[in-house]
């Protein structure tokens, strides 16, 4: 394949469906990362600062982040993903 040669439909999709499996994936690891986050907050109403609970606060805070960074990542590509498509279906169509 030619390096500006266009990719097909299927290598397309698989890319996307490969993407939309790491999203879900991403997407349960938030759910599981903002419960824990949730549960981490109640603690810390209930302990003081010595008890460890703000450190593990920062680190569920910190975890959170760079899954929604991630997710946004995954949205990004799936965006790209979607347009190369459109683009192979309109050529196609002319």
């Amino acid at each position: 394949m030619m390096v500006n040669e266009p990719r097909n439909s299927s290598v397309i999709l698989g890319e996307r469906l490969e993407t939309i499996q790491k999203i879900s994936q991403a997407t349960a690891e938030h759910l599981r990362l903002t419960q824990s986050h949730a549960g981490l907050m109640i603690l810390d109403l209930k302990q003081d600062e010595t008890s460890g609970v703000p450190q593990q606060l920062d680190s569920a805070q910190n975890a959170l982040a760079n899954c929604e960074a991630e997710l946004d990542a995954l949205q990004v590509e799936l965006a790209r993903l979607d347009a190369e498509l459109e683009t192979l279906a309109g050529e196609q169509k002319t």
